[in-house]
């Protein structure tokens, strides 16, 4: 009886434990030799959208969250233009369904350039507003006021989450920039 225990119970328990070790073990490895590959590759395409966003800026250096006190904890990075045009800031505020990243760029006199989402994972059809640029352009040249912009019905917490998220990027504008 014991034998047939053995085979019923612990061998297979024992064969399943070494099959996920070796599988752990590859999926290990291969982590180690795409991460940063795609790192590289998502720094790039940030790079790109920050140069999209202010053509006129010769580089973009990352400020340190740290040295900026009393930032709205939505923001997750900073980034100032080498020759002094503006800033890009990254903020994720929480939607309707989970986080929305919204990147915007600010001119040095506090007025936006550009807003756009980087992610989200609200309903689709109702949250895709985010991405659209009838939702997104009215906040070009607009100052921390946010004048003329509001919720849209049907998606509304969506819209509030990001307004919420631009609101906060114009704060640390000014911290930023004061400081």
């Amino acid at each position: 009886m014991t034998n047939d225990i053995k085979r019923t119970y612990v061998m297979p328990l024992v064969v399943l434990t070494a099959i996920c070790l070796v599988v752990s073990g590859a999926l290990a490895f291969m982590d180690s030799i795409t991460g940063p590959v795609i790192l590289a590759a998502a720094e790039e395409r940030a790079q790109m959208t920050m140069a999209d966003m202010i053509p006129n800026a010769t580089s973009f250096e990352r400020v340190e969250l740290d040295d900026v006190g009393g930032l709205p904890t939505t923001i997750r990075e900073i980034y100032k233009t080498s020759n002094g045009v503006g800033f890009i800031f990254i903020a994720a505020v929480n939607g309707f369904s989970g986080d929305i990243t919204v990147i915007c760029a600010v001119a040095m006199d506090g007025s936006i350039i550009e807003t756009l989402t980087l992610s989200h994972t609200e309903t689709k059809g109702i949250g895709t507003i985010l991405e659209q640029e009838s939702f997104l352009y009215p906040f070009t040249g607009l100052d921390s006021r946010l004048e003329g912009i509001d919720t849209v019905a049907g998606a509304t917490i969506s819209t509030r989450a990001f307004i919420r998220a631009i609101e906060d990027i114009m704060e640390a504008f000014y911290l930023v920039e004061k400081g």
